[in-house]
């Protein structure tokens, strides 16, 4: 996720340098066909042009729209997944009133940063066991390498820990189901992120968007030769550039876990929630936030 407006002219000649090695010396050879070899009757109304434009911009609109609100949906569960992080290990910590921290409220929170570290890893398509070593036993990993959705296991353990604090009596009846409702609100958060992954962005909406865009550009400078002179070449260039951006921004939004610069910043997250539950349990050894990069980007 970007923190701050930069630009990257690298990755701005990446992305859209092959567009301008054709668009540019078709706009020219458009120009010089009218100014200098006489076929004048290619000039058109820019009211054509425009009304085409409207209409890419209409789409490029919709589509951004739709795009920003898958993101800001996937923001909004990793919102929930860090507060119910909080209150499951706030949760058991409270309901057992014990002096000291209990073996098995330590256990359900390093399970629960277990959790977040594999649902990040799961969402990214990277190896889901990756970095939860620390929180998990060397039997606990062996077993979770033959199972196909490691975070739902993993909830499966924290959901046996409490029922091992009801079975010991640390906590009671009440307790326990106000801690599965917890868990259980984890589970939906897991779901709805896995939904948004696993359901793809229409690919007949950005389709059509692209070619309309396409003909629009193509057809912009015969509507501003007479206007514009040779600033015609300029202008396309820049119209042009502006609306592929647009398409390019809502390409990218459309899919905030495939691990880029404008996703969801989970490993920031998942940092965290691991501060935060270690905090709960008293630890020493609390891990430092994830900053951005040098382009200010947070992953």
């Amino acid at each position: 996720m970007y923190t701050k407006s930069t630009i990257d002219f690298s990755r701005m000649i990446k992305g859209f340098g092959p567009q301008l090695l054709w668009y540019g010396p078709y706009v020219t050879a458009v120009y010089l066909a009218y100014a200098y070899f006489g076929y004048t009757e290619i000039d058109i109304k820019m009211s054509i042009a425009t009304v085409l434009g409207f209409a890419v911009a209409l789409l490029l609109g919709f589509r951004t729209n739709a795009s920003y609100d898958r993101w800001w949906e996937a923001r909004k569960i990793w919102g929930g997944i860090i507060n119910d992080s909080r209150t499951l290990v706030r949760q058991a910590i409270g309901f057992t009133h014990q002096k000291s921290m209990p073996a098995p409220v330590k256990k359900m929170a390093y399970y629960q940063i277990a959790w977040c570290i594999s649902l990040k890893h799961s969402l990214r398509n990277l190896n889901a066991l990756e970095g939860v070593a620390d929180y998990l036993s060397v039997s606990e990993i062996a077993y979770l390498k033959g199972k196909s959705n490691v975070p739902n296991e993993i909830l499966k353990f924290i959901t046996q820990v409490n029922s091992d604090l009801k079975k010991a009596e640390m906590i009671d009846s009440f307790q326990h189901i106000a801690l599965d409702q917890t868990i259980k609100d984890l589970c939906d958060h897991m779901g709805k992120a896995e939904r948004i992954k696993n359901t793809v962005f229409p690919t007949h909406y950005r389709s059509y968007t692209h070619k309309g865009l396409i003909i629009f550009t193509m057809m912009l400078p015969f509507g501003m030769l007479y206007s514009t002179g040779p600033f015609v070449i300029l202008i396309c260039l820049l119209v042009s550039f502006f609306f592929n951006m647009l398409e390019n921004i809502a390409y990218y939004l459309q899919d905030p876990f495939m691990n880029r610069d404008s996703d969801i910043p989970m490993s920031a997250i998942c940092r965290t929630i691991e501060i935060n539950l270690k905090e709960l349990l008293n630890e020493n050894e609390i891990p430092e936030t994830i900053p951005p990069n040098k382009r200010g980007v947070l992953m």
